[in-house]
């Protein structure tokens, strides 16, 4: 896996070098949990399925992620990154108070800054996950698809 590979070496940004710190196993083999950092200070946090052929398909959900992060280059690497192994990613953007506030103002999530982020990298659906629905599914996300 192409992103797997980079995130562990580390890519290389003005705002310093982004990397996975952090590896564990998830709650079933396909699973796995990474922290994310730049020069060792985190950024967020990944759930990553690598999928169960041929009945479930692959994903990666982002979530705690650091405000900072938002509208970064970092932001857009990262995504540019996760898209090329991924067909499924969710972004958790309760932290990210420009797309907060356009999904507000009932801005469907495609015009939102992360949908349109998200759009450019080749994902075509996307959902508003403002309502999650259960204990472990986490904060409001949005869901994009390819």
């Amino acid at each position: 896996m192409e992103s797997l590979k980079k995130l562990l070496e580390g890519v290389k940004l003005e705002e310093g070098i982004l990397r996975i710190t952090t590896r564990s196993p998830g709650r079933f083999a396909e699973e796995e949990n990474w922290t994310l950092c730049i020069n060792n200070k985190r950024v967020l946090y990944a759930k990553v399925f690598y999928g169960r052929k041929p009945y479930w398909k692959e994903w990666v959900e982002l979530f705690h992620i650091d405000p900072s992060f938002f509208g970064s280059k970092a932001e857009d690497t990262l995504y540019t990154i996760l898209s090329k192994d991924f067909g499924r990613l969710f972004v958790e953007y309760y932290e990210d108070s420009i797309t907060m506030q356009q999904l507000r103002k009932a801005l469907p999530p495609e015009q939102t800054r992360l949908g349109s982020l998200l759009l450019s990298k080749g994902y075509r659906y996307l959902k508003d996950w403002y309502f999650p629905e259960g204990w472990m599914e986490g904060g409001y996300k949005l869901q994009a698809e390819r």
